[in-house]
C-alpha cells in the first residue's frame, strides 16, 4: 500500500480521532470533573436559596415556609439553619453537622452578609466527617445558612480513568475496524472514478461510472459520465469534420484541376477557330458561321462558370444580405420553367409542374429564389434518365409553401449525401456542370432561413425547400 494513498490517510485519521476523543475524556475527568461537581452543587444551593427568599418575602417564617425549608434541606441531603442578625439560631432542620453557631464564618464575611452579600465557602470535615459546602445569605431580619455534603468522588474518578484505558484499547480496535470499512467505502468509488478518468485520457469514452449512489461521490460520477458523453460527441464531431475537411480539400484540388481543364478546352477551341478565321481557312460562308457558332458556345460556357464563381463568392460574404420582398411563387415557377423548354427537348425529358395552388405570395429575394429554382431544375435535368420525368410540386404546409423538384434516375450514394451541398463537389461519374450550383442553392436558402434538403425516393431523387407565406 502506498504511503500517500487516501485509504491509509483516512485509516490513520480515524485512529487518531478515536484516541483523541478517549484521551480528552480522561484529561477532563482528571482535571475538571471535581470542580464541575462542586460548581453544580453551588448552583443548586443558589437556586434553592432564591426559592426560599421568595417564600420568606411572601409569608415570612410561617409553617408553610418551614415546610419549604425542610424540603430544601432534604433536597440538599444536608441541613438548613436560620439565625437572627446577632447570630442567635432561630430554626434548624436536616442532618446535624456540629455547627450550632456561625463557626466557620469570619467576622469580615459576617459583616459582608449583614450588608446583603451572599457567601459561599467550603467547610472541611473532621473525624471522618465529609467536607461540606456552605451558602450564607440574608433574608430580611434573618441570616440563612445552607449546608450540603460533598461526596468523595476522587476514588470514582480514579476508577473511571482506569476504566478509560480499557475503553481506549477497545476504541482503538473498533476504530481500526470502522476505519478500514469507512476508508474502503470512500476510496473504492474514488478508485473507480480514477479508472474512468484514465480511460478518458486514453480517448476511450465508453467506460462509464456505474453506481447508483446519491451522495457527492455519486454526483461526481454522474458528472464524469456527462463529461465523457460530451467529449465523445465532440470528439466524434471533430473526427467527422476532419474527415470532411480532408475530403473537401481533395475536392478543391480536383476542382482546380477540372476548372483548369474545362477553361483550357474552350480557350484552345476559341484560339484555334479564331486563327482559322484569320487565315481564311473556311471554304465558304456557311463554314465561317459554324466557326463563329462554336466560338460563341465556348464563350458562353466560360461566362457561366465565371458567373457561378462570382455568385458563390458574393453569397458566402459575411456582409451579403438578401432583399426580402413579397412575390407570387406560382408565377415565378412558371417563368423559370419556360427557360428550360429548349433544354428539355434536347435532353428528351418530360418537364412537369403540379400546382396545388393558383396563387401564393411568399417572402423572399425573388431574384435569388429564381436562381435556386433554376439550379435545382438544371440539376434535375442533368441527372434525369433519357426520356425520364422531372416534376416540380408546390405544397401548402401551414405557414409555409414547400417547393419540391423530383427527377427520375439514379439515386445519390449515401456517402455523397453529406457532401452534395459543398462547393466544388461533383459525383465521381458525373462530368456535367462545375459543382457550384447546389452550393449556391444552399447559401441562398440558409440566408432565407429556409428548411431544405434532399432524399432518395422510389425511382429517383427529390430536392425540397420551404418559403414563408406573406400575411
Amino acid at each position: 500500500m502506498r504511503k500517500d494513498s487516501i485509504f491509509l490517510k483516512l485509516f490513520i485519521l480515524f485512529l487518531i480521532f478515536s484516541m483523541a476523543i478517549v484521551g480528552l475524556q480522561w484529561f477532563l475527568q482528571a482535571n475538571f470533573f471535581n470542580r464541575f461537581y462542586q460548581q453544580q452543587k453551588i448552583n443548586q444551593m443558589i437556586e434553592l436559596g432564591q426559592e426560599l427568599k421568595q417564600q420568606f418575602t411572601e409569608e415570612g417564617l410561617s409553617n408553610k415556609t418551614k415546610e419549604k425549608i425542610n424540603t430544601v434541606a432534604d433536597t440538599l441531603n444536608g441541613n438548613l439553619r436560620i439565625f437572627d442578625r446577632r447570630g442567635g439560631m432561630i430554626y434548624q432542620t436536616g442532618m446535624m453537622m456540629g455547627m450550632s453557631k456561625m463557626g466557620h464564618l469570619s467576622m469580615e464575611d459576617w459583616n459582608r452578609v449583614q450588608l446583603g452579600e451572599t457567601i459561599v465557602f467550603k467547610v472541611p470535615g473532621h473525624m471522618r466527617k465529609l467536607d461540606a459546602l456552605a451558602l450564607v445569605f440574608p433574608i430580611e431580619a434573618y441570616i440563612i445558612v445552607l449546608h450540603t455534603p460533598l461526596q468523595p468522588i476522587e476514588e470514582s474518578i480514579a476508577i473511571s480513568q482506569e476504566f478509560a484505558v480499557y475503553v481506549l484499547i477497545g476504541a482503538m480496535i473498533l476504530a481500526m475496524i470502522l476505519a478500514f470499512i469507512f476508508s474502503k467505502t470512500i476510496t473504492k468509488p474514488l478508485t473507480k472514478l480514477n479508472g474512468v478518468a484514465m480511460e478518458m485520457g486514453r480517448l476511450n469514452f465508453d467506460n462509464l461510472w456505474e453506481d447508483d449512489r446519491k451522495d457527492e461521490i455519486g454526483q461526481l460520477g454522474a458528472t464524469f459520465n456527462f463529461l465523457s458523453s460530451e467529449l465523445k460527441k465532440t470528439f466524434d464531431e471533430l473526427q467527422e469534420e476532419l474527415k470532411k475537411e480532408k475530403n473537401l480539400d481533395k475536392m478543391r484540388k480536383e476542382f482546380v484541376a477540372r476548372v483548369s481543364h474545362e477553361l483550357q478546352t474552350p480557350i484552345a477551341l476559341i484560339q484555334g477557330y479564331t486563327e482559322a478565321l484569320q487565315d481564311d481557312v473556311a471554304n465558304n460562308e456557311e463554314e465561317k458561321q459554324d466557326y463563329f457558332h462554336i466560338i460563341e458556345e465556348e464563350i458562353s460556357k466560360m461566362s457561366t462558370m465565371v458567373k457561378d464563381l462570382l455568385d458563390l463568392s458574393q453569397l458566402e460574404s459575411a456582409n451579403f444580405k438578401v432583399k426580402l420582398e413579397s412575390f407570387d411563387i406560382v408565377s415565378l415557377v412558371d417563368r423559370t420553367l419556360f427557360k428550360f423548354d429548349v433544354l428539355k427537348k434536347e435532353k428528351k425529358v418530360q418537364l412537369m409542374v403540379e400546382e396545388a395552388l393558383q396563387e401564393q405570395m411568399v417572402l423572399g429575394d425573388e431574384y435569388r429564389i429564381e436562381q435556386v429554382l433554376s439550379n435545382l431544375i438544371q440539376n434535375a435535368i442533368n441527372h434525369c434518365n433519357i426520356g425520364g420525368k422531372v416534376e416540380i410540386t408546390l405544397k401548402d404546409i401551414g405557414e409555409f409553401v414547400c417547393i419540391e423538384v423530383y427527377n427520375e434516375g439514379k439515386q445519390i450514394d449515401k456517402e455523397d449525401l453529406n457532401y452534395i451541398w459543398e462547393s466544388f463537389y461533383k459525383e465521381k461519374d458525373k462530368k456535367v456542370g462545375t459543382g457550384l450550383g447546389l452550393a449556391i442553392v444552399r447559401n441562398v436558402l440558409e440566408l432565407h432561413g429556409s428548411n431544405y434538403g434532399v432524399k432518395n425516393i422510389e425511382g429517383g431523387v427529390l430536392f425540397y425547400f420551404q418559403l414563408k407565406k406573406q400575411g
